[in-house]
């Protein structure tokens, strides 16, 4: 399907909303208002709470807003089990994320899980996922679905992380200034405004950072805004729109150490990377979204569409990348509710666009020769269904989704050009026991992982074109656990039993150190563990809470590139044990809390030959509240105080990295201060 047939199925949907908005508004025979419909991570016919699957939800009021610097995503994936968020101290990569596991082989980026922000997916058609757009400072919920979720999201989802920087309009205050400085140069202000009149709400964001960081060529200059807000065009039908940006000039790139730089030396960098090649990442990009939502006889339909702008230059020791991408997508569908049952029924399409350009480093970052000119582009199509039914206390939950990927390439430097067609059936059953305050679950549900552009281009024998011999991940997992309330619902916990099976495992490997990446399918890995959290309100004044996550990952059938064979060998990356807890006192208006994170050595090559050490980190935050005005004006000091106890230790990992480079050093003793002025 062309561009052209695209804008005119979306003119065609256009016209179809407008239609049946006019025939609703002229029928009487519904009498109650447009619920409030919440956007989640589960895009079901039921709410994510009743869901027979492995769901955390987490919000973040005002008082943990002002109480935590929130210089990473690693302050909200703490408090979630299953997800694992290192802080590489490198914003020229990002995070490194993995839910039990799936997201391991990443060297650079997200890949395999699924990550939203306001309703806007930033994992794209061909599964790269675009974190760096992400202020973890406005992020005031989250939602976590832990295992395969492809039935709802497709492509690219062993897991899924949905973000919101939507406020609760419950708070006195609606404008917020922040400024905070710390270690290692840090410089960062902050600022919001929310309000809300009958009808509309709205909030929008904006931050500014600065740092050196912690190591030799990491310092980073980011910019990032957004906005999101809703209106109820009438008593039937809401408009919801939301939008975001960030401009980050400067992301220096020092890349990963050995073991013995790591130890000796953690805050060099490597030459070839900051002498040589100046390497580093800026990027610019832009995305907007709307969702309508209209409650008809037939049912509530939903549509949603978005648009993402992104512009990157990436120079590295081997070359300088460079990428011109446009993303779009469009998602219908239709939910209906009868006394037992439910179902919903839609479609989506997502289209990505990139134009790439590679050149040579000719040395700081001066384009060579051109090696790659060529235009990728992505096309996923893809129509889906669920059911509910409730039979007392049980309730069955089953959908199907059907996917059809089309990469295709057109060279501009050689009469070259490339096409690869994926198409995946993803089908998901569960069911859940609700007896009183607690929840009995259990389910079984696929997904799976297409090559990425980046994986697909990057063929060992050079050249444009599509690497002709990838195919996707896929994966099974089943799941059982229990959660629920006891104490007067001052005690919630959570637990769940799981194993995945992936196979056609898309292994990363380099044939020269600091050279480019490629891939291969090889070999099947099996995940299997228990997670669980618990969070215990004592009183008004201390709540308790901890995270525990087993989980054993071990390669099945696989060889590495050299044909060694791995088979039983621990899969790199993955811990088999980790632990936060956290415990909050919080007096009057005084706020102290201490976390604790406890993570176990772990391989970080294939061979196991090589093991990141375990270690133990203490954190301390401190905060106070202070009323300036008798319109609920507050003033909040702050000071965050992380590795008290100044641990050496390596915060992340790139697995298989060539030379032994696995290694990427966390700070010692670092500490953060600041204000806020709520008003």
């Amino acid at each position: 399907m062309s561009y052209k047939t695209f804008r005119y199925n979306l003119f065609f949907l256009v016209v179809t909303i407008f239609c049946i908005t006019n025939i609703c508004s002229g029928q009487d025979s519904l009498e109650i208002e447009l619920d409030p419909i919440k956007v989640t991570a589960l895009q079901s016919v039921i709410s994510s709470p009743g869901a027979p699957l492995s769901v955390t939800s987490l919000t973040r009021d005002l008082q943990s807003v002002n109480h935590s610097s929130s210089l990473s995503l690693s302050a909200v994936g703490e408090q979630l089990p299953g997800l694992w968020i290192n802080d590489r101290q490198n914003y020229a990569l990002g995070e490194r994320l993995t839910i039990r596991g799936v997201g391991w082989r990443s060297s650079f980026g997200v890949r395999g899980i699924q990550v939203v922000l306001d309703g806007i997916p930033l994992t794209v058609a061909d599964g790269q996922t675009m974190i760096n757009i992400v202020e973890p400072s406005f992020i005031r919920k989250a939602e976590l679905i832990r295992g395969p979720a492809a039935t709802y999201w497709g492509n690219s989802s062993g897991g899924v992380l949905y973000l919101s920087t939507r406020p609760s309009f419950d708070d006195t205050s609606n404008t917020r200034v922040r400024l905070q400085g710390g270690s290692f140069g840090l410089k960062k202000a902050e600022a919001s405004f929310s309000n809300h009149n009958s009808g509309h709400k709205y909030s929008a964001y904006g931050s500014y950072l600065s740092t050196n960081g912690f190591r030799d060529y990491s310092a980073a200059e980011i910019l990032r805004t957004g906005i999101t807000g809703s209106i109820n065009l009438t008593s039937r039908s809401q408009l919801r729109y939301q939008a975001a940006g960030i401009h980050m000039p400067k992301a220096q790139h020092p890349s990963s150490l050995t073991a013995q730089q790591a130890q000796n030396n953690p805050q060099m960098a490597v030459t070839e990377f900051a002498d040589s090649a100046k390497a580093g990442k800026e990027i610019t990009q832009a995305q907007t979204g709307l969702s309508y939502l209209l409650d008809t006889p037939a049912g509530i339909i939903t549509i949603n569409g978005y648009g993402i702008y992104r512009d990157l230059s990436n120079p590295l020791p081997f070359g300088i990348i460079t990428v011109n991408r446009w993303v779009g997508g469009l998602r219908s569908s239709l939910k209906r509710d009868w006394n037992q049952f439910g179902l919903q029924v839609g479609i989506e399409s997502k289209l990505q666009n990139d134009d790439r350009t590679e050149f040579d480093n000719a040395g700081d970052a001066t384009r060579g020769a051109e090696t790659v000119n060529q235009i990728e582009r992505v096309w996923n199509q893809a129509a889906f269904v669920s059911g509910s039914y409730r039979l007392g206390n049980l309730r069955f939950l089953g959908g199907l989704r059907f996917d059809k990927l089309t990469f295709t390439t057109d060279a501009q430097s050689a009469n070259v050009s490339g096409k690869r067609n994926f198409q995946a059936l993803s089908p998901n059953f569960g069911v859940t026991f609700k007896p009183s305050n607690q929840t009995l679950f259990a389910n079984i549900s696929t997904s799976f992982e297409a090559p990425t552009t980046t994986e697909l281009v990057n063929r060992p024998g050079g050249g444009n074109g599509f690497n002709p011999q990838l195919k996707p991940e896929k994966t099974i997992g089943v799941e059982t656990g229990i959660r629920g309330t006891i104490f007067d619902q001052g005690l919630q916990y959570d637990v769940a039993l799981y194993r995945l099976w992936i196979s056609e495992l898309l292994f990363p490997y380099q044939l020269s150190k600091n050279g480019p990446t490629f891939y291969r399918n090889q070999g099947k890995t099996m995940h299997s563990g228990i997670e669980g959290r618990l969070s215990w309100t004592i009183n008004r004044e201390l709540t308790l809470s901890t995270n525990i996550n087993l989980n054993k990952a071990i390669f099945k059938d696989a060889l590495t590139h050299d044909t060694t064979s791995i088979d039983g060998n621990n899969v790199p990356g993955i811990p088999n044990f980790r632990l936060n807890s956290n415990i909050r006192w919080s007096p009057d208006s005084f706020i102290t809390s201490l976390s604790y994170e406890r993570v176990s050595s772990y391989a970080v090559n294939n061979k196991n030959t090589a093991i990141n050490d375990a270690y133990n980190v203490l954190d301390a935050k401190f905060s106070y509240k202070i009323p300036f005005s008798k319109k609920s004006g507050t003033f909040h000091p702050f000071i965050n105080i992380n590795n008290i106890l100044n641990q050496r230790y390596n915060g992340s990992v790139v697995v298989n990295s060539s030379g032994g480079n696995y290694y990427e050093p966390a700070p010692g003793r670092n500490w953060q201060v600041g204000v806020s002025f709520n008003y």
